[in-house]
């Protein structure tokens, strides 16, 4: 019998082969994207799942009161790990790591010549504790001492073999700023899930005493430390004694009300708490949520387009339900009968969703930078994501066809007479078509919203010029630059008939990445927070930040005087910026004068409102120039600027960025959540039409003798197309007013993540009723005008 169904299943596909195809389409398209989804959710949620003891794992981090509210960073003073150390018996191990990002490293080559590479993940100090921390095997030497010793290196296998051409490289030397490593212990290479993406290790001790010089008032987001809690203590305990820790060493209030305190975080919550940064990329709860949510969307508007165009066909099968009737067939056989059709359309649909998810997978890994992979052989876990998608949508999309068709009267079935069945009411069919079109126009109008935000983010007026500016890093050795060398290199560049202007700088007006401290007016005992950027006398001009008090500061190797920017004015209490030119500011313990201020600008991407800014000139802490280029010959201009470094920096390799990339790319995040969310819009939407041509295909036979009439009395083919669609106004304009305040609602919280935003107008929710509108009635016009132009004596004929 079961063979039986089989065959006649097949049969009735092939012979409705245009349903079948748009049926397999809608639900292909469906578990695709679904799949695509659950992979980029899997991914965030395994990250650093693999270490043996990742829930005694935890990171401290630093909690401050700004002048904006409460700030967090995952950086803490170099010299907390030692202190956390002894006063926290409960830590079973600790350990400090010191990111170093877009390093060079170079190899002596048997020669006595260097091989110089560039590396953008860079290199991290740290200690041996990391490897009795985090799971991290050594394949050759040991990790127990490999880094207690100053001057020792540990390497990934991978980077060995790119260095060495070999595994075993244990007593090679390296070279990292100027000094030399030796290679003590070769460890594995890290997994693509983790926020540890390591390749080199160098000992801590090596620059332990320059980096604990800054004592408890430094802090760098690149200085993290970790720890482990050893078995059966409760971390809690560790929790309620850490405002304590604070006050101990750096004097705030019990509740941590003034200065920093320091928090615990688990290593469960790093990849995904957006107020602290990583060593890798981050990835929002909200998102993992929202993706998930909108998997689930893709899938219940396949399932519901599966139910309106199988429904619409099944009128023409009623004879074939009556004669199996009336030859004896049970209601529960049918129910089994078109169930079973329903899984063979689901599995076809899950092996071609395969085929194109793993098709996307080759464009979208480069896109969102991550490394997923489709194993339907060995991942268990996929074949049981598969196996839960087929029986799920083979039961949403086969069991209301199913029950209805079985419900037919073998009478009835044989005249093809279906009143009063459950095949014979709309409602219920038009009823998805909303939820379809709810879920199409929330895209829509998410996407919309989404994409006008960005536009607004890049056209913004930031306070400074960043137009053919590029960005050259200074090498630093030793923690200290060599400022001959640096004077000497902007002079030189200067003198290239291919650049208008040139500054020495610690970072440009906006980066990634900021330095915090507190500061004072002399006279007042109030503390506010600043960023603040080391400058010389040309910055100004070569970012065209505007002096709009005092005046600006002169070349200098050390601090001579400071500006400040109309926000530090204002929260110091000068509503009238002139008054604090002249005063005194209280900054590391040294008493300063304000030349003058300057007009704010944004220090980092407009997600986060303007900071308090003090520039101030020290040559020690420079480690960029950054060069105006003139708009004609730029190839030729760079390969100049190269020339000249190469001669006063021969070791070094040469690097550059163009400003306007560098602040482009801060926002890399959002606009690719922009894309994604537009792909999945227009997914959403074209099974979103498939669906609408089914419920006015499922009108067309039902209305085919009505359709028929009307033309012999009449009816032109516009009254006639007329007559289907203004039934689909009523239901988009209600998917609509319920779309529009929920999608509004969830854009608005969205929003608030942004300093700067638009605000939520009508424009947004009408653009995104038109659009549907407008591809609504490109897929009703066809199907009603095919059945409008037929001829009206087939349709008669037609039972």
């Amino acid at each position: 019998m079961f063979r039986n169904y089989i065959t006649a299943a097949l049969r009735n596909l092939l012979r409705e082969r245009t349903s079948t195809l748009l049926n397999i389409a809608g639900l292909t398209l469906g578990i695709a994207g679904s799949i695509i989804l659950f992979l980029i959710v899997r991914n965030g949620n395994s990250y650093d799942h693999y270490h043996s003891k990742f829930d005694r794992i935890y990171r401290i981090v630093t909690e401050s009161k700004g002048n904006n509210g409460d700030t967090f960073t995952q950086g803490v003073p170099p010299i907390l790990s030692d202190a956390f150390r002894n006063d926290f018996p409960e830590a079973e191990e600790v350990a400090f790591t010191s990111y170093r990002r877009g390093s060079m490293v170079s190899v002596v080559q048997r020669n006595g010549q260097l091989k110089k590479y560039e590396e953008p993940t860079g290199v991290v100090f740290t200690q041996s504790s990391f490897f009795r921390i985090f799971d991290r095997s050594i394949l050759i030497g040991s990790s127990d001492k490999g880094l207690d010793e100053p001057n020792n290196a540990i390497i990934s296998r991978r980077w060995a073999i790119k260095y060495f051409g070999k595994e075993d490289v244990v007593g090679e030397i390296l070279r990292y700023d100027n000094n030399d490593f030796k290679i003590s212990a070769v460890m594995e290479d890290f997994p693509p899930t983790t926020d540890f993406p390591f390749e080199l290790m160098l000992s801590y001790t090596t620059i332990e005493k320059s980096m604990e010089k800054g004592g408890w008032g430094g802090i760098s987001d690149s200085d993290n430390c970790y720890f482990l809690l050893k078995e059966g203590e409760l971390i809690d305990k560790v929790d309620q004694r850490m405002s304590a820790f604070a006050k101990k060493y750096i004097g705030i209030g019990d509740n941590g009300s003034a200065g920093s305190n320091f928090l615990i975080q688990p290593l469960a919550e790093i990849h995904f708490d957006m107020r602290f940064g990583n060593y890798n990329k981050r990835m929002p709860q909200a998102a993992s949520i929202a993706f998930t949510v909108i998997g689930i969307f893709l899938l219940i508007t396949a399932c519901i387009n599966f139910i309106n165009l199988t429904t619409a066909e099944v009128i023409k099968r009623t004879k074939e339900v009556g004669i199996r009737k009336a030859l004896g067939s049970s209601r529960a056989e049918l129910i089994i009968k078109y169930l079973l059709e329903t899984s063979l359309v689901t599995i076809a649909a899950v092996f071609l969703a395969i085929s194109i998810a793993q098709l996307a997978l080759g464009f979208l890994n480069p896109f969102l930078e991550l490394s997923l992979s489709l194993d339907v052989v060995t991942d268990i876990t996929l074949w049981g994501f598969l196996i839960f998608i087929t029986v799920i949508v083979s039961l949403l999309s086969g069991l209301y066809p199913a029950i209805a068709v079985s419900s037919l009267r073998p009478v009835m079935a044989l005249k093809n007479q279906v009143s009063g069945t459950p095949l014979s009411g709309t409602n219920f069919r038009k009823g998805l078509v909303v939820l379809q079109f709810f879920i199409s126009q929330f895209f829509i109008i998410s996407t919309i919203v989404i994409a006008e935000q960005m536009n607004f983010i890049l056209s913004q007026d930031i306070g400074f010029n960043k137009d053919a500016i590029i960005t050259v890093p200074i090498p630093v050795a030793d923690g200290s630059n060599d400022p001959g060398k640096m004077r000497a290199l902007k002079n030189e560049i200067l003198a290239l008939p291919g650049v208008e202007k040139a500054t020495l700088n610690a970072t440009p007006p906006s980066a990634n990445s900021v330095t915090g401290t507190d500061f004072k007016i002399v006279g007042n005992e109030e503390d506010f927070k600043t960023q603040i950027k080391q400058i010389d006398g040309d910055y100004l001009e070569v970012f065209g930040v505007e002096v709009i008090a005092g005046q600006g500061l002169l070349d200098s190797d050390t601090i001579n005087g400071l500006m400040v920017n109309e926000r530090l004015a204002k929260i110091a209490g000068f509503d009238n910026i002139d008054e604090i030119v002249g005063k005194e500011i209280e900054l590391s313990g040294q008493h300063l004068t304000v030349k003058g201020v300057v007009k704010d600008f944004n220090t980092t991407s407009l997600e986060k409102p303007i900071e308090p800014v003090i520039l101030f000139t020290n040559i020690n802490d420079f480690r960029k120039l950054s060069i105006k280029l003139k708009p004609t010959d730029i190839e030729e201009t760079l390969l100049a600027i190269q020339a000249k470094w190469s001669q006063i920096y021969p070791e070094y390799i040469f690097s550059y960025n163009f400003l306007d990339e560098q602040i482009y790319n801060l926002y890399r995040g959002e606009r690719k959540m922009s894309t994604l969310l537009t792909i999945f819009s227009f997914i959403a939407v074209f099974i979103g039409c498939l669906g609408l041509f089914g419920l006015v295909t499922f009108m067309a036979n039902r209305k085919t003798k009505e359709i028929g009439l009307r033309k012999v009395l009449g009816a032109s083919v516009q009254s006639i197309m007329l007559l289907f669609s203004k039934e689909f106004v009523k239901l988009l304009l209600i998917a609509f007013l319920i779309a529009a305040p929920a999608a509004g609602f969830m854009m608005h919280t969205v929003l608030q993540e942004f300093a700067y935003r638009i605000q939520l107008g009508p424009v947004v929710f009408l653009t995104g009723l038109s659009a549907t509108f407008l591809i609504a009635f490109l897929t009703v016009g066809y199907r009603s005008f095919k059945s409008a132009s037929a001829n009206p004596v087939d349709s008669l004929r037609s039972e």
